[in-house]
């Protein structure tokens, strides 16, 4: 039943079919029931030089075809794609990695850091985000948080602890404005709670709860918005961050 509203992004609908379903337009493909997506491109085309990928599916989008890769860690199958930016674009991508026959993912990025004493690397694992972008809208009732699913977390922890790996648990605000981040939503944002500010966390975890698949996500402290003026801080290229992330997220896929 469609609620009634004066914004129509608040105009939530319960009914869970919809015109176009995922699963009538993806084919079952993957091996492996465990899935990781991360924004570092430079790592998966790294992997794919040392042969360590196979395709076994594609996305495809009228600008750009996402591969769907699988990998081995540890000798288990394991499913590797880059992850498309912004939260409507990645809430697509996983309805349809879903529709595939993924069940557990992993997501891994960068995202801005809204405290000046995160080093850029330190990891955040996000337990919440809040909900400034539009597409969790269509999968859950307005609400201003969106949790990760518990267990996800719980399960992340686990393993960072093991690994004695430092990390942050923390809110993290999703917007789909990376333009219209002034100073009066920033430290409003801090007040709430978040640590970092990114582009899909909110998504991922509206359709994941919706589609009930686990997903957990971990972020690396990236540029610098907590001062004056934006820091860059070349988070970007920080080669060995990023590939070493990768590879505990699969790791993690295949304990989870």
């Amino acid at each position: 039943m469609l609620s009634e509203s004066s914004f129509p992004i608040l105009e939530f609908d319960s009914d869970r079919l919809a015109k176009l379903r995922p699963g009538s337009i993806v084919k079952r493909v993957p091996e492996s029931k465990a899935c990781v997506i991360t924004f570092f491109k430079e790592v998966i085309r790294k992997k794919l030089e040392t042969g360590e990928l196979e395709q076994i599916g594609t996305s495809p989008t009228e600008t750009v075809d996402i591969p769907v890769y699988e990998t081995k860690y540890n000798g288990c199958p394991v499913g590797l794609v880059v992850g498309f930016v912004g939260a409507a674009g990645s809430a697509a991508l996983l309805e349809e990695l879903i529709a595939s026959g993924f069940e557990k993912f992993v997501v891994c990025g960068g995202a801005g850091v809204l405290k000046k004493d995160i080093q850029v690397g330190h990891l955040i694992l996000p337990y919440a985000a809040v909900r400034d972008e539009g597409v969790s809208y269509h999968y859950i009732e307005p609400s201003r948080e969106i949790e990760c699913n518990p267990a996800a977390v719980k399960a992340i922890e686990e393993i960072l602890r093991r690994e004695k790996i430092p990390y942050i648990k923390a809110k993290t605000w999703t917007t789909d404005a990376i333009f219209r981040e002034t100073d009066a939503k920033i430290a409003k944002r801090v007040s709430e709670g978040c640590v970092t500010v990114e582009m899909e966390a909110a998504a991922f975890f509206a359709v994941s709860k919706f589609r009930n698949v686990l997903l957990g996500q971990i972020l690396y402290g990236g540029d610098d918005l907590s001062g004056i003026e934006w820091n860059k801080r070349a988070w970007v290229s920080r080669e060995q961050i990023r590939s070493n992330l990768v590879d505990l997220c699969l790791k993690i896929a295949t304990e989870l």
